[in-house]
Order: structure tokens, then sequence, then C-alpha cells
């Protein structure tokens, strides 16, 4: 139960409200340069790169990392090493606990804060890791790139930003720039590694700086969503009897953000509970995407100067999938294009694995892992992302997208679970095959959930959404919400 103020603590809450009314009113008013919107998205799109890579760069160094740390100083077998390395990975899981405390920050502080600090924070995780030598320096520097990279503060600032329109594409513009953004990872490798692979760590400090130096640039540039402003100006200007009546009516409304409040929203509205199901399922699959790299070197003995080729080429076919689902989601609708994309992804990691099989070309192999990993992140940034946060209402929406975040850690860790008991009785040379028999069938079923039970989102206006809109087929107050 909620504590009583005193007649002092209101009246300084009170004065402190008027203090943030007269800032935010003012930040609102001040004008915006010409061309600012495009040269908003150039900077999101520069710390999506840095995202991308902070989220890749490990994963296409996976096989280096386990070699040094676990089979040539400890002395294990690479599946052991690799489960071992895997477990020691679940250490992050206490950092969700602590996302879902973190992100919400944003929906009463505001959005650019987070903006700058998660991009920084990802620079700093990798130079961390460039200077380990041990696991535990390793492991540091990974806790800290999971945790920052966990937020997507850009996505929320593209979603709050985007004309209603052109929300979708201009997300998956950003996110096709940030793609190719990746060839970083085996450009460093061409440079440093070549065929070396005790080199791996000087991959990592380029990636480092530029986090840094993007930080600033986003801290230089940016300004507050309009979106927030509104919202937290209206919140400020209620009186106290206003927001207990409006909290009276939806609870949501009176809500400024917090994960209690988030996951009562999204169980007890129809549409954000089926995304919940269907996003546990989809991120089981969620394995494949953290270990082809192991899948490259380990179980079909590709060369490092082969694996780079292939990492070359992966950005082009990642980038490729991205672009088009923004404007399929667009034109075609969210549902409709998460469908597609999972059609895809499962199509192409099939490919992936067949390409291996049959000696095709690493540049073919390149793009067919590109395809997959382009189009299950599209589907899964379609369902777990852009429909989550436009299901939900203004002022609980990064709230509920830090929900996603725990239903994705629930679905990762079941797959990574199921994949580690497996990795320690089925040779190395089979481990494509195994990653293959525990996505397929996840997604199969995310699938068939999502064509089910989930509601459209395109077209909506974020400022009227209350999550309502799917609740028992209330047609008329989804039509209100329409563009």
């Amino acid at each position: 139960m909620k504590k009583e103020e005193t007649l002092e603590q209101k009246e300084k809450r009170h004065l402190k409200e008027k203090n943030e009314l007269i800032r935010r009113e003012k930040e609102f008013a001040k004008k915006k340069p010409k061309g600012y919107l495009w040269f908003l998205f150039l900077v999101l799109s520069l710390v999506y790169i840095t995202d991308e890579v902070a989220s890749q760069i490990s994963i296409q160094n996976q096989s280096n990392i386990i070699q040094e740390f676990f089979v040539q100083k400890m002395g294990m077998d690479y599946g052991s090493g690799l489960t071992l390395f895997q477990t020691l990975g679940l250490i992050t899981t206490p950092l969700l606990l602590l996302a879902v405390f973190y992100k919400p920050l944003s929906d009463r502080i505001g959005r650019k804060p987070f903006l700058i600090i998660n991009t920084f924070f990802m620079g700093v995780g990798m130079f961390i890791i460039y200077l380990s030598q041990n696991i535990v320096v390793y492991m540091l520097g990974s806790c800290v790139i999971s945790f920052f990279v966990m937020h997507d503060m850009h996505c929320v600032y593209i979603l709050e930003t985007a004309p209603k329109e052109k929300r979708a594409t201009l997300y998956s513009v950003s996110k096709c720039f940030a793609v190719l953004g990746t060839m970083f990872i085996p450009l460093m490798r061409d440079i440093f590694m070549k065929n070396d692979s005790s080199k791996w760590h000087l991959v990592f400090l380029v990636p480092a700086i530029f986090g840094a130096v993007i930080s600033l640039v986003a801290l230089l540039l940016a300004r507050e969503t309009d979106a927030f402003l509104i919202r937290r100006i209206e919140y400020l200007k209620q009186t106290d009897e206003e927001r207990e009546e409006i909290k009276k009516i939806h609870a949501s409304e009176e809500s400024q953000g917090g994960i209690v409040d988030a996951v009562k929203f999204s169980f007890k509205h129809k549409q954000l509970r089926n995304l919940m199901f269907c996003t546990v399922f989809f991120f089981i699959a969620s394995i494949v995407t953290s270990t082809y790299n192991t899948v490259l070197k380990e179980s079909y003995g590709l060369e490092e100067t082969a694996v780079t080729t292939v990492l070359f080429f992966y950005p082009f076919g990642n980038a490729f999938y991205t672009l088009i689902s923004g404007f399929f989601s667009d034109k075609l609708g969210r549902k409709l294009t998460s469908v597609i994309m999972s059609i895809s992804a499962i199509i192409n990691y099939i490919m992936f694995i067949i390409s291996l099989t049959f000696n095709f070309p690493p540049w073919l192999v390149g793009l067919f892992i590109g395809f997959f990993m382009g189009s299950y992140w599209s589907a899964g940034d379609t369902v777990g992302g852009i429909m989550f946060g436009e299901s939900a209402p203004t002022n609980l929406r990064s709230s509920v997208v830090t929900v996603q975040t725990l239903v994705f850690g629930i679905g990762g860790l079941v797959g990574q679970g199921i994949a580690m008991v497996c990795q320690v009785f089925i040779p190395v040379s089979s481990f494509g095959i195994m990653y293959t028999l525990i996505a397929i069938p996840s997604m199969v079923v995310s699938l068939i959930l999502l064509m089910k039970n989930v509601g459209e989102t395109k077209g909506l206006d974020l400022t009227k959404i209350t999550g309502e809109e799917w609740d028992d087929k209330k047609e008329e107050v989804l039509e209100d919400a329409q563009v």
C-alpha cells in the first residue's frame, strides 16, 4: 500500500514538478533546426551501429574466445568449453532484474540521457574485452555489454519520432544502415587477425572507441522526443485530484513508468499478453543467432580467412531483409510482415546448413546466414519491438518494452538450456543439425500463435493508445486510434 505523503513532502514534490514543467515546456517550445529529423536519424543510425557491433562482435569471434580461454588455458574439449562459456554467460541473467528498474526510468526522466549512457557503456564493455587476458575480465566486459545493449533506446526514439505512416520504414532503414556497419568486425579481423586466431582481442579496439565518440555526438545533437515531452507535460499539469480520478478510470493513464505497472498492464490486456506468448517461443530459437561462428569453424572446419569472408558477406544478406521488412511492414502491416519474415528465417537457416554440408563458396554461406539473421531479427523486432511498443500507451511504453526484454530472456534461456545439455553429449560436428532441431519447431509454434491470436498495429496513433483496443474486439476503440 502506498505510503501517505506528509504536507511537507507534498509541497516539495509540487515544487519539484513545477520546476520540471517549466523546463519541459521550454524544451518542447525550442525550435528545431532545419533538417533536424534527418540529422537525428543519422545519429540514431550511428548509435544503432554501435549496438549491432556490440551485440555481434563476441558471437563472430566465439570460436577464438573459447579456444583461448577454455581449450588452451583449461585443457577442455570444445563442446564442454562452449557449454561452460554459456553457463558463465548465465551470470548476466540477474542483469535482467536490474534492467526492470533501469529502463523504466526513461518514462520519467526522458529518453535522451539513456541513449547517451547506453551507447557510451557499450564502448566501455568492448574496451574491457580488448584488455582481457583471462575469462574473468572477459566476462566483466561481456556483462557491461549485455546490460546496455538490451535497452534499445534508439528504437524507442525511432518509434516516437518517425512520422506515423513511415515508422517501420525508417526503423528498418536505420537498422539496415546499422547492420552494414557490422562490416567493422570482419574488417578488423582482416586487418589484425588474418589466420592468427590469437589476435582476436584487437578486433574489439576500434568499435570501443567508436562507441565513445558516438555517445558524445548523441549528447550534442539529439533532443528529447516530442512524444515523451507531450505526455510528461500533460502529466505535470494535472492536479493530484485529477491524477486520482484518472487512475480510477484507467490505472495505466496515471502511471509514469515502472515494471510492476507494466507487468500488470501487459497481462491485463489481450494483445500484449498474446505477444508475450509468441515472443517466448520465437526467442527459444535465438540460440542459433549466437552459435553460427562455432558451426562455421568447429562443426564444418572453415579456416579464419574463410570465416572472415563469410562475415564480410553476412551484413549484405542481413541488411537486405532488414531493409525490405520495414517497407513491407508499412505497406502490408506488422502481422503479415512478421509471418513472411518468420517463414524466410526458417528457410534460410536450413539453407545455411545445406550450404556448409555441400561446401558452397564462403560468400554464399555468408549470404544465407545473413539472410537468416536479417529475417529472424526483422520478425523478432516487429513482434517483440514495434508491435509491443505500438500496443502500449506512451507513459508505459518503455516499461512495457522492458517486459518484452524479460520475455525474450525467458525464451532465450530455454533454448540455451536445451542446447547446453545436448552439447555435452553430441559431437561438435553435429552441432549445426542439433541447433536446427531446436530452432525450427519453436519458430513454427510462434508463427501459429501469431497468426491466430495477435491483432494488427499498423497506422495507430501512439498518443491515443490505451491498450484496450484489442480487448473483447472493441472495434470502436481501435478505430479511434487509427490514423
